[in-house]
């Protein structure tokens, strides 16, 4: 495994492992980091933690799973395609660009995509990209 494979995966594997600010480590204080579906930006180590922490607090089991990691070269700059899974259970509020919806107690899982920019070992910028009508189908919000 290269050295920005190595920084992706701590940049993912933090949701999993519960801990943020392993993930933070890796962010650049600039980062934007765009989340496609609901069309907001992330910006740097807080936007992070924000977003972690809504996530958290909405699915509490959650869990994400790296499956691939596709890089750009082997030096620890470049580009990255990181492909994961995430599920867990809603029994929180999930707080979207849509408004708040309380908790479901219904079980999700969706994959997803990131590409991903690394620069000095830090992670400068970044898209999800994901299916957020079956997050919804499978939390009850659509049919």
């Amino acid at each position: 495994m290269n050295a920005l494979e190595k920084t992706v995966r701590q940049f993912h594997e933090s949701w999993d492992m519960r801990d943020p600010e392993r993930g933070v480590a890796v962010i650049a204080p600039d980062c934007r980091f765009k989340d496609v579906a609901r069309g907001e930006a992330q910006i740097g180590p807080d936007g992070y933690r924000a977003d972690y922490h809504r996530w958290r607090a909405a699915f509490p089991d959650g869990e994400v799973k790296v499956v691939n990691v596709i890089t750009s070269g082997d030096g620890p700059d470049g580009w990255a395609v990181v492909e994961f899974l995430n599920r867990g259970t809603q029994t929180g509020t999930l707080q979207s660009s849509l408004g708040d919806f309380p908790p479901s107690g219904r079980r999700m899982e969706v994959w997803y995509c990131s590409v991903m920019r690394v620069e000095d070992g830090k992670v400068v910028e970044g898209r999800d990209y994901y299916d957020s009508a079956s997050i919804a189908r499978q939390l009850g919000l659509v049919k």
